[in-house]
């Protein structure tokens, strides 16, 4: 009962969760829309969990393994979203490739089943519910808590290299999205062990419970506690009238160029402290609208533009100064010399002391 609660709790807020995100995308982050249709999915998986765990799967058997299915794709539409929302600088489609190979894998296995009559997909059921290690249900099971482990991970591990970048206040929501892929990657390692030594219905629905609660605490970290504290910080801010609201193409240029105009201090994107709250305040208007200028009129986000500008600050100082790379690096604001090497190929597709080689002076030091 208790468990049913639980998925059907997790299945609304998945909902809510894609039309929030769709809402913001009609307010001007457009790439919101990803993180939306990432909801949607997980939706969908919501639902086939609660069919399997309440065994009304029986009356739908033109359903089974398709959760399998739908969840060995998770993982990379989460990728794709929260790269395209948070502007990850130039991460390699490689990757997305890499991920959506063991999800074409699976679906081209389970097609012939798919195509089987619903008496003979009945059967799978029975298998499934004896929990042997070696029967397919198990084995499927952890292919997909695998390879959605091992995505994870590296989502997770994209957003400590950037966030030692920036400064913890930077960007908020890098801090929440970071929190809760750390989360799910700890509570998909045990799902993992849990599959392989207590294989069936026991690990499915440790799994299924446990990605609802994921869901529950980032709908109310992300959405509803995060949001009454925003709302509270920016009631004192002027042009109340444009906090929430679609900006108009006029009014977009009139922010665009005046944030243009701030973006252009070389102190201020050098400032260790500069964060989205800071420049909202240099602007004059919300963090909402702040983020929606940045990615209309600049077409990024705040993490890409502050990045790049970082960077062509220290194609100059490359070019026209002699000083170390590690103490170029922490002149422009970054915290390791590792950091600045990475952050300088993700977008000139070069070391600094290749492009120094190429651009800069004689003799200097490396």
């Amino acid at each position: 009962m208790i468990g049913s609660i639980i998925l059907s709790s997790g299945a609304v807020q998945s909902i809510l969760l894609a039309l929030y995100f769709y809402s913001k995308a009609k307010s001007g982050r457009q790439l919101s829309l990803y993180l939306g249709h990432f909801f949607v999915h997980f939706t969908c998986i919501m639902l086939l969990n609660l069919a399997y765990y309440t065994g009304s799967v029986k009356d739908f058997p033109h359903i089974i393994k398709v959760g399998y299915v739908l969840g060995v794709i998770s993982a990379p539409l989460f990728y794709y979203a929260v790269v395209q929302y948070f502007g990850i600088p130039k991460e390699r489609k490689f990757w997305l490739s890499i991920y959506l190979i063991p999800s074409v894998i699976l679906f081209f296995y389970c097609l012939p089943f798919f195509l089987q009559p619903a008496q003979m997909k009945l059967r799978y059921i029975a298998i499934v519910a004896k929990g042997e290690l070696t029967s397919e249900a198990s084995l499927l099971q952890i292919f997909t808590l695998v390879t959605n482990l091992f995505i994870f991970v590296r989502v997770h591990l994209r957003f400590r290299e950037i966030s030692k970048d920036f400064s913890k206040s930077a960007d908020p929501e890098i801090a929440i999205f970071g929190r809760y892929t750390l989360i799910v990657v700890i509570w998909l390692f045990f799902a993992m062990i849990l599959a392989i030594f207590v294989p069936g219905k026991i690990a499915e629905s440790f799994t299924s419970i446990g990605l609802s609660l994921w869901v529950l605490g980032f709908a109310w970290h992300r959405v509803y506690k995060d949001q009454i504290l925003i709302d509270t910080k920016e009631t004192g801010l002027d042009d109340s009238k444009y906090q929430k609201s679609f900006l108009k193409e006029d009014k977009l240029q009139e922010l665009g160029i005046k944030l243009d105009q701030i973006l252009n201090k070389e102190e201020l994107i050098l400032d260790s402290e500069l964060n989205l709250r800071k420049l909202s305040n240099l602007l004059g208007v919300s963090v909402h609208l702040t983020s929606q200028v940045m990615n209309r009129y600049f077409n990024q986000g705040f993490i890409e533009i502050i990045r790049s500008r970082r960077i062509e600050i220290a194609k100059r100082l490359l070019s026209t100064s002699d000083l170390p790379i590690l103490r170029i690096g922490y002149e422009v604001g970054f915290n390791s010399k590792n950091a600045f090497i990475r952050a300088f190929k993700e977008i000139e597709s070069i070391p600094p002391s290749e492009y120094r080689r190429l651009n800069g002076q004689n003799q200097l030091k490396i």
